[in-house]
């Protein structure tokens, strides 16, 4: 855990450089608090899901760096209550939370249905080669993308239930709701479980894991990035999104 007078120094610094449009990097480069990720020329495009039953509904393709909606896709008629999303770089995985809810297969390019794995409730989902995990009470599940079960992952800090997940390598990370230590981190051969302190969270609802960062969108539809390590706060940014986020994910080219 970092001394509180060198996290408000970096909270000062994140703040200084929203307001003024500088860099983040070039504030904490030299400070040793942050390995520095070079953004530039780099184009930040993420799916976004909002809830069928708030303004706007639908799955977006966000370019965060041009501040534009890129395109629109409709949800699945017969979803209810949408709250998960996966991307596998090729296809969406979009799910919900509510009663008979299943998981759906789409076209990334057009919304159609590819496929249904059926009566699954879930609000979060990741994806990772030809498998898909998604969290269901305290328990996250490994299925294969036809919908054949793999595993459980019984979690040991989750409250209530698990509002979203994400992988990275070799980890799962999922969110709980606890305003200290929100995130935590598993590792997929030996299950353990730590927590990651974010310094600055303000109502974290969904999660990814991006270029080294932990990455949240909070109640006011702003993106918010981590230190993936440290929890430290890096930046925030409002999006152009209306209605309720429920899941963010990076949009990866191959």
């Amino acid at each position: 855990m970092k001394a509180t007078q060198t996290i408000w120094t970096l909270l000062i610094s994140a703040i200084i450089a929203s307001s003024c449009h500088y860099d983040i990097d070039d504030i904490t480069e030299n400070t040793g608090l942050i390995d520095p990720v070079s953004h530039e020329n780099i184009e930040n495009r993420w799916w976004i899901l909002t809830h069928k039953n708030y303004e706007a509904p639908g799955i977006y393709l966000y370019n965060e760096t041009t501040q534009s909606i890129e395109l629109q896709l409709d949800l699945p008629e017969n979803l209810e209550s949408p709250h998960a999303l996966a991307y596998d770089g090729e296809y969406l995985w979009v799910g919900g939370a509510g009663d008979n809810e299943s998981i759906y297969q789409l076209d990334a390019e057009n919304g159609s249905i590819i496929s249904e794995i059926k009566n699954i409730t879930t609000e979060g989902i990741t994806a990772q080669d030809e498998f898909l995990y998604y969290s269901n009470d305290k328990i996250i599940h490994k299925i294969n993308k036809d919908g054949t079960f793999i595993e459980e992952i019984p979690t040991k800090n989750s409250s209530y239930n698990i509002p979203d997940i994400a992988i990275d390598g070799n980890h799962l990370y999922y969110l709980r709701y606890s305003e200290q230590d929100p995130v935590i981190k598993i590792g997929l051969s030996d299950k353990r479980e730590s927590k990651i302190a974010l310094t600055e969270s303000t109502g974290t609802y969904c999660l990814t894991i991006y270029n080294n960062e932990i990455i949240t969108v909070n109640a006011f539809n702003e993106i918010n990035r981590f230190n993936l390590e440290t929890g430290v706060f890096i930046s925030t940014q409002p999006t152009l999104i209306k209605g309720w986020i429920t899941a963010i994910e990076p949009y990866y080219t191959y």
